[in-house]
């Protein structure tokens, strides 16, 4: 299988609609932990990549993700913003000049994505953080593609991200402004946890 230019484009505009209908979820998710507005930012952000990826005539999948990420530096406020935007910019330098994805180069958009994160926001597994959703996801679909076609890896990858970011409900918060909250933090998902899976179970609806 392969992710053409056009199809990418719709994954990505299909993300924005799923954040846009899943706002009010990740509001409550945040407003129990956090200061309740990452639903609003993530949509904020999410509709502006949209219009600008509709106005863009540009068939470079890496370039995408560079517009795509530049929107959400601007747009969302908090950590959020710097923290998927410069997952989407350093994601579309690795794939700078491509018009097409194969399965190897959605791992290098993931890799590229979870290495940026983890190094801006300084988190770590079980950190209960978005990173507790995207690293299974990349380890378990970097195994998978050895042996699977791009879709079953990516199925068999959202497995292992959903139980991440459920498994946050259980951790105690050590990243950023829920962590002030110390063991009152755990019984409740991240919502960066949360909003990651919900755009990894997009991207997999839009392929399958």
């Amino acid at each position: 299988m392969i992710i053409s230019e056009k199809d990418f484009k719709k994954i990505l505009i299909g993300i924005a609609d799923c954040i846009d209908k899943n706002v009010d979820y990740l509001t409550e998710l945040d407003a129990e932990i956090g200061d309740g507005d990452h639903g609003a930012n993530m949509n904020k952000g999410f509709k502006r990549i949209k219009q600008s990826l509709l106005e863009s005539e540009t068939k470079d999948i890496g370039e995408m993700l560079i517009i795509s990420g530049k929107v959400l530096l601007n747009e969302i406020g908090g950590a959020m913003g710097p923290l998927y935007g410069g997952g989407f910019v350093k994601a579309g330098m690795a794939l700078k000049g491509k018009s097409a994805l194969d399965k190897n180069d959605v791992y290098t958009l993931f890799q590229s994505m979870l290495e940026s994160i983890k190094s801006l926001g300084g988190a770590k597994l079980g950190d209960k953080t978005m990173v507790d959703t995207l690293e299974p996801f990349v380890l378990k679909y970097r195994e998978s593609i050895n042996t699977m076609e791009l879709k079953d890896a990516f199925c068999a990858a959202l497995s292992d991200a959903e139980k991440g970011m459920l498994g946050t409900k259980d951790l105690v918060s050590r990243i950023g402004r829920s962590s002030r909250l110390l063991e009152r933090s755990r019984g409740h998902i991240d919502v960066g946890a949360a909003s990651s899976y919900i755009m990894l179970e997009s991207f997999y609806s839009s392929i399958a």
